[in-house]
């Protein structure tokens, strides 16, 4: 069985930022973002694992109707973590 790496990325209008969102077959493995009007450039991006690691962590309380919203979600989460000052101890 051939497994398949993509690169997902859409500009949310609803959350103003473009997203990455990185997969192996269909697990994702890497999720960033850029905000607002911040230049973007994904090259070479394996993702933010902190994020990746709120998604996990979140993903079955989250209310998304799609995958889109679901990690949309979590970034939500994710940014509201590090404004109270959580930081993400994991492997990089």
């Amino acid at each position: 069985m051939k497994v398949v790496k993509s690169r997902i990325e859409y500009f949310s209008v609803d959350y103003d930022r473009r997203v990455l969102i990185i997969k192996v077959g269909s697990v994702i493995v890497g999720i960033d973002f850029m905000q607002g009007d911040e230049p973007y450039d994904f090259t070479g991006s394996n993702g933010t694992p902190s994020i990746l690691a709120v998604y996990n962590a979140a993903n079955p309380y989250l209310s998304g109707d799609t995958e889109n919203e679901c990690v949309n979600q979590a970034i939500n989460i994710w940014f509201e973590l590090q404004n109270e000052g959580f930081r993400y101890v994991g492997n990089n």
